[in-house]
């Protein structure tokens, strides 16, 4: 699939104004679109909830660095529901028509090159879904150099969320055409699937203290990153020696990054599966997703709230006594970077 457009000012699409949207007043103009931030609320609100979500989202955007010439005094808004959630959150099978959302997100689009970034304005509300997994997903489904803010007035696992951010991308950009939106369903199929598979791993390491979700981020993207410059060779392949060669990718950024005692062999198979549909997706020549999932890896790598550094753990120690791929010189480059 090719990536999500991001709008100029000349082309504005007046359908981010259309059905199931609330207008903010008849002076707002199709010019609109992504020139002001995007508001998505959750249906189970009640008003005076929408009202307080609202002002939690938009307060002080003014000040936030990325949204520099923006402008943040008006905003369009999208309201989230059960169809919403059974569309675009597939990693949750038990939403429903009937399910209601209530966590909320805000998206603002940012310069080119700018990357992904989420900001959870409500962290003791959102508990099954993280900074890194919003700009994660976000990046997989194809959504590019955006500002993300997420909020709940309720305590809740942040999925209301997740599908405002896809549902407003449909809104303000919709599919060009039916290829178009197939390629943009596959893109998320795989970002949900990545969710899922994160999510269980979650689960099965919560009590260990040297344990984060954002590693696991970082190696997939390793992974993606590794397997788009790998795609005219896995383009020639068989189904089943795809499989293969994507399970060594997989093999090895498990080691490289310090997971071997994490992911459990069935996990790594969903890993393995999960990376296979991305293989399919247009996403492997896709150049700007390479260029957010290396931004975004970076930067976690850098300044991840919860990232753990691997470098020093029992397994990397030992493979740097036997001088295994040159761990050693990166212990002491650990070291020399601190000292410094």
């Amino acid at each position: 699939m090719k990536k999500i457009k991001l709008l100029s000012l000349s082309a504005l699409l007046f359908a981010a104004l259309g059905a199931g949207t609330i207008s903010y007043a008849d002076e707002k103009t199709k010019d609109e679109g992504w020139d002001v931030p995007n508001i998505a609320l959750g249906n189970g609100l009640n008003e005076s909830e929408k009202a307080k979500t609202n002002e939690i989202l938009t307060k002080d955007l003014d000040k936030v660095p990325e949204l520099k010439g923006t402008d943040v005094t008006k905003n369009n808004q999208f309201i989230v529901d059960g169809n919403d959630l059974v569309k675009y959150v597939t990693d949750v099978p038990e939403f429903t028509a009937n399910s209601k959302a209530y966590s909320s997100a805000l998206i603002a689009r940012t310069k080119s090159g700018t990357g992904v970034n989420v900001e959870i304005v409500t962290p003791e509300n959102i508990t099954a879904r993280t900074e890194a997994m919003y700009r994660s997903a976000a990046i997989t489904s194809g959504v590019y150099d955006a500002y993300i803010r997420i909020a709940s007035v309720r305590t809740m696992d942040g999925s209301g969320a997740l599908a405002g951010i896809y549902k407003i991308y449909d809104e303000v950009d919709p599919a060009a055409d039916g290829n178009d939106q197939k390629s943009r369903d596959e893109k998320r199929e795989v970002a949900q699937e990545q969710m899922k598979v994160v999510s269980s791993i979650d689960e099965a390491n919560q009590d260990k203290k040297d344990y984060s979700s954002e590693n696991v981020l970082v190696m997939l993207a390793d992974i993606q990153l590794e397997l788009q410059k790998m795609n005219k060779k896995l383009d020639e392949m068989s189904q089943e020696n795809k499989q293969q060669e994507v399970g060594k990718v997989v093999d090895k950024q498990i080691e490289k990054n310090g997971l071997t005692d994490v992911i459990t062999p069935e996990q790594k198979t969903e890993i393995v599966n999960n990376m296979v549909s991305f293989t399919g997706t247009d996403a492997m020549t896709d150049s700007e997703m390479t260029k957010q999932l290396s931004g975004f890896k970076d930067d976690i790598m850098k300044n991840g709230k919860e990232f753990k550094d691997n470098l020093l753990s029992d397994e990397n120690v030992e493979k740097a006594k036997t001088g295994i791929s040159g761990v050693w010189q990166s212990v002491k480059d650990f070291f020399s970077n601190l000292f410094n």
